[in-house]
């Protein structure tokens, strides 16, 4: 019934168009030019196509130049026919010539039309090979029908289903916004009762309070960009069954698409407190020092002032307040050098930003946070306002986090894993470009190095950059004997080292950190496992395919398929055996099912998949489907399978447009079904 309200609304589309364009014509139904057909079916791109595909549909006869709406009605209807027979049958009428006649020229020029309407490259021998396929073939369609019983039992409430995918999230956040609560209030009300306070009032109060939540989050900030310590205490069983470890870096950092709990932590609270903290000290504090009464002054504050009243100008130059300002400036430019554009789009902004963005100025300018927790010390041991150093608290807060992140870079300058790893014995090929501009690197493992799949390793490579480490999913599996990665070039230093290896002359000395944890690590842990891929997203499930799976990569170009066909070869072969793994691949360069301009495509690829067992577009065993997936569809597919499975875990690598759609769809299909749905996304 979907597919149906969708072709009724396309249907209405076509019919406005229709209603545009009409004429009466010698007093009879109103009609459009036969010319205007490629308008009213929104073929504009390819008119060549649909003009052969009316001369088809009217079974060749060309003399009548007008379409009425019910004629035009007709041939929608049969141009949305998802039947085998009825997309075969208009792919042979139009392959029939003056005379009626199928002729092998007729269909080859059909085929290449509809390759080209599709974005396919097709070599003069596929064209010819599937000509020959077509024109031998026996036409047939048979249906089967399937039964499911209907499940026992009630779909939780959508408040269950969201305190379900919540919960880990929901009670460390809870915690921290406690912990900052709590120490603000406790510093807000400490300067409250201090004879600073007859000065400066509230304002004193409120900025302490949030100089007390800025060293605990200054301190806590840390702790995610700890690699190995987040590594190892998500294989601790009842410690990943509580802490959300997967949401690690979005407590580092907050994602502006990301609506989660945990987006509220880390940068957020940071820049929450700075703004609080600094921002009532620069416009409250600092002037009722400046300006307040010269008796009162010498009553309260005079001592930590060596009993003279500072001028505004004059407390602006302090050790205290110089240094944070420093601070605050810093941590400022490293924030917005690390935002999407600068980092990712360089080429959208300004041409004067263009050449201090990219993923290199956000890699050196984010390593200024050496200096910033220098100056957050000084700025903490030269406070006017105190002389206890009992008080001054903050190296207490980022003491354990400075020296945990220290030990983690003093273990990787010596960790063996870190040398360039033994080169591979012929006839394994060291580096394979594809077409994409797709890297495909592989080297033997280094002694003791194990991993588990999902995993992600970082890779240097000193002949580019002596300080660059970049995150690449492991595409090997576990077992095997050497260890591959995949990297597209989507940066300068992808495209550096993209380029290094093209041209050839030995294998540049490479260095591994590594392996880390990822979401889809835990994929063992579960019933069912769904992995969707958009593009290179779908090299952090290539060594998961393996193990049950359903499997979806949605990619646009046909070139992409080049450096993932060896692994779906692979991966087929070894499912004939243990038939768990389900893979579903979408060229969305391809237009979708049921257009006239894939009818030919589709029924070339339906046929030469019956015969040979390989898809036409792919040139694998695994079927492609077209445009882009029906994700309601596929989910209703997966309830429909899975009814005795009490839960089903969503991994999605990609851009962050469909993961939100995504993760609103799985809470939608819990709260509709008995599966319930649990989402994660890969982030690095």
């Amino acid at each position: 019934m979907e597919y149906v309200d969708r072709r009724q609304v396309e249907w209405r589309e076509v019919e406005g168009k229709f209603d545009q364009l009409a004429v009466p014509v010698l007093g009879r139904l109103p009609a459009v030019k036969s010319s205007d057909f490629v308008l009213c079916i929104g073929m504009e791109e390819t008119p060549e196509f649909a003009s052969e595909l009316l001369r088809a549909l009217r079974g060749r006869k060309n003399d009548c130049q007008w379409i009425t709406k019910p004629e035009l009605l007709e041939y929608w209807r049969r141009i949305n026919d998802t039947r085998l027979s009825s997309r075969v049958q208009i792919f042979l009428d139009m392959c029939r010539n003056v005379d009626g006649e199928i002729t092998e020229k007729e269909m080859k020029q059909v085929i290449r039309l509809s390759a080209a309407a599709n974005h396919l490259s097709m070599s003069q021998q596929e064209v010819g090979e599937y000509t020959r396929l077509i024109m031998e073939a026996i036409l047939g369609e048979t249906s089967r029908a399937t039964r499911t019983k209907k499940p026992h039992g009630t779909p939780p409430s959508a408040a269950e289903v969201l305190v379900r995918a919540n919960w880990r999230q929901a009670w460390v956040v809870s915690l921290w916004l406690i912990a900052c609560a709590a120490l603000f209030t406790w510093k807000f009300e400490q300067y409250r009762r201090r004879r600073a306070f007859e000065v400066m009032g509230y304002c004193l109060s409120a900025a302490k309070g949030a100089a007390e939540t800025l060293k605990l989050n200054m301190a806590l900030v840390l702790l995610p960009i700890c690699r190995n310590t987040v590594t190892w205490l998500r294989r601790q069983r009842l410690l990943s069954s509580l802490v959300p470890f997967n949401d690690a870096i979005n407590f580092h950092k907050r994602r502006p698409y990301d609506r989660r709990l945990s987006s509220v932590a880390g940068r957020r609270g940071i820049v929450v407190g700075v703004i609080l903290h600094g921002g009532t000290h620069l416009a409250c504090d600092f002037p009722r020092i400046a300006g307040a009464d010269q008796t009162l002054f010498r009553q309260t504050i005079a001592a930590n002032f060596r009993h003279r009243q500072p001028t505004y100008l004059e407390i602006l130059a302090t050790t205290e307040v110089a240094s944070g300002i420093a601070m605050v400036v810093l941590m400022a430019a490293a924030f917005a050098l690390a935002t999407r554009l600068p980092r990712r789009d360089p080429a959208s902004l300004p041409r004067l930003l263009r050449r201090i963005a990219g993923f290199n100025t956000f890699w050196y300018s984010h390593h200024i946070f050496v200096v910033v927790y220098v100056l957050l010390i000084i700025h903490s041991m030269f406070l006017f306002l105190t002389k206890d150093v009992t008080e001054k608290t903050t190296w207490m807060y980022i003491a354990v986090p400075v020296l945990l992140y220290i030990g983690e870079r003093a273990i990787r300058t010596s960790d063996p894993n870190l040398k360039s790893p033994p080169a591979c014995s012929p006839p394994s090929p060291q580096a394979t470009t594809y077409a994409g501009k797709v890297l495909s690197l592989r080297f033997q493992k280094p002694a003791g190095f194990r991993f588990r799949s999902g995993m992600y390793i970082y890779m240097q490579c000193p002949s580019i950059s002596a300080f660059e480490w970049h995150p690449f999913s492991l595409t090997s599996a576990p077992d095997e004997e050497h260890l591959s990665v995949h990297i597209r070039t989507l940066g300068d230093w992808s495209c550096q080292i993209y380029s290094l290896f093209r041209e050839g002359g030995g294998f540049p000395k490479v260095r591994i950190d590594g392996p880390y944890g990822a979401a889809s690590q835990d994929h063992a842990k579960y019933d069912v496992i769904v992995l969707i891929g958009l593009g290179i997203g779908a090299t952090p499930f290539v060594s998961v395919l393996k193990d049950i799976a359903y499997f979806y990569w949605v990619t646009r170009d046909q070139s992409s398929f080049d450096w993932f066909r060896d692994v779906m070869k692979e991966v087929s072969a070894a499912n004939q055996k243990q038939a768990v793994v389900e893979m579903h691949n979408y060229l969305t360069s391809i237009y979708k099912d049921g257009d006239a301009r894939s009818t030919v495509i589709g029924a070339a690829q339906a046929l030469y998949y019956a015969r040979s067992g390989l898809d036409i577009v792919s040139r694998t065993p695994v079927l492609t489907h077209f445009a882009r997936p029906n994700w309601a569809r596929v989910f209703y597919g997966l309830t429909a399978r899975h009814q005795g499975k009490q839960s089903a875990r969503v991994f999605y690598c990609g851009p962050p447009a469909l993961a939100g759609h995504l993760r609103r769809l799985c809470h939608r299909m819990t709260t509709k079904s008995l599966t319930r749905f649990v989402f994660h996304k890969e982030n690095y």
